[in-house]
């Protein structure tokens, strides 16, 4: 079990040496999307704890809360959970029951797996088209909790999260293609 792990962390973190201009490409932009998505994540993450120090702060020790503390913890989070799929898409840290595909011949394990990955694919697009239009709709809406800010800016984290999940999707998908299956 740990070797299949470290043997999947290895072929999600190295794709493999660049043998085209074009899989030097891919490598370069998947390296850059992890470095963003993480570094957004992190700023995502440490802006929502200083959002509920603040209402921690203001409740227990000012003896007034601040209206829009809670809320703007909400959103980083919805934010933050969303650029972390995406993350963990590329990782393979996604639950999957894989009890029946280990026990399959190879071949019929990557038809499986190559099924899976277009299925996953679908509803990424899907997910990011009709919460594109989600999000456009929202633009009228406004939470007056937290200066009557544009409900487009939380929704748009499912399109933007779905989007970055079917890119990640893809490069893994180009990871698996080019060692055949294996490590996967």
């Amino acid at each position: 079990m740990a070797e299949q792990t470290l043997k999947r962390q290895h072929s999600v973190a190295v794709m493999g040496r660049p043998s085209t201009w074009a899989g030097s490409i891919i490598e370069r932009c998947d390296l850059v999307l992890k470095k963003a998505s993480a570094w957004a994540i992190v700023t995502l993450v440490a802006a929502m704890v200083i959002s509920i120090w603040v209402s921690v702060f203001s409740r227990y020790v000012m003896g007034d809360a601040v209206a829009w503390g809670e809320q703007v913890a909400k959103y980083l989070m919805i934010w933050a959970a969303m650029i972390g799929s995406s993350l963990a898409i590329r990782e393979g840290a996604h639950i999957a029951v894989t009890l029946l595909v280990d026990r399959l011949p190879r071949k019929v394990a990557n038809s499986l797996a190559t099924i899976a990955f277009t299925a996953t694919a679908i509803f990424l697009l899907v997910a990011t088209y009709y919460g594109t239009i989600w999000a456009m709709g929202a633009s009228v809406q406004t939470d007056p909790v937290v200066g009557n800010m544009s409900l487009t800016i939380p929704y748009a984290a499912i399109p933007v999260g779905c989007g970055l999940m079917f890119i990640q999707l893809f490069l893994k998908l180009v990871g698996f293609l080019k060692h055949d299956g294996s490590d996967y």
